[in-house]
């Protein structure tokens, strides 16, 4: 119990803040024109390396996680969805940038840029957090199941109240959407992201300072979508 007491600080203001998810919970395959799919997500994360106080102390800690989400097909090669977990929701798309014509064999390759945001207050700053993605996903189909190779860029941005800390994160996913049956997969996910360029104003307060990696492994269920 003394060692958790140091991290309560840190473990409140990443609750208040919102976790991130760098989880994409589905192919990188669009879903065909007027098709939906839902999943929920269970899992952990591990942040490493934030700073706790203005003192400079950096906490590494795990937390957690569960997620719900859907997504519809506007047409075969445009996909919208989004996601809600822990005091955190997203909205996503994605773009087909090859489709193969089978999804039993071949290649997909999709873009699949997403936005969240969480106007909450951490301590006496009322800043908004928000966090904008983009991951190219790779889809290697083999006989119904695929390969999800998704690299990533993502950008933290936390301003308001005095508040201005951006935060430049390179990662990415590898997962394996195994289709067990008509209308259902499996899917573990084990995502990592690392900040590479941090910028914090002079006049900033917060102490959410990211100065290691996040990394999210999730075993989703998934329906829909056939």
């Amino acid at each position: 119990m003394k060692k958790l007491l140091p991290l309560l600080p840190a473990l409140a203001l990443v609750l208040l803040t919102g976790c991130p998810s760098f989880s994409t919970m589905g192919t990188a395959r669009t879903l065909p024109k007027g098709k939906s799919q839902f999943f929920i997500a269970p899992g952990g994360m591990v942040l490493k390396d934030f700073q706790t106080d203005n003192a400079g102390l950096s906490e590494s800690f795990g937390l957690p996680t569960v997620e719900f989400g859907g997504r519809y097909g506007v047409t075969d090669h445009v996909e919208v969805g989004g996601k809600v977990w822990l005091l955190g929701a997203e909205i996503d798309t994605k773009f087909a940038l090859l489709r193969s014509e089978i999804p039993e064999s071949g290649l997909d390759l999709s873009l699949a840029p997403a936005i969240s945001l969480y106007p909450f207050t951490s301590g006496d700053t009322n800043a908004t957090y928000a966090w904008l993605h983009l991951p190219l996903l790779v889809g290697i189909n083999l006989g119904g199941s695929q390969l999800v190779i998704g690299p990533r860029v993502s950008d933290m941005i936390i301003t308001g109240g005095g508040d201005s800390i951006n935060a430049v994160w390179l990662g990415g996913s590898l997962g394996l959407a195994l289709k067990l049956g008509d209308g259902f997969r499996l899917l573990p996910e084990v995502s990592m992201a690392y900040p590479v360029a941090v910028s914090v104003g002079s006049s900033t307060t917060t102490s959410l300072e990211p100065k290691g990696a996040i990394i999210q492994g999730s075993l989703g269920f998934v329906f829909g979508g056939d």
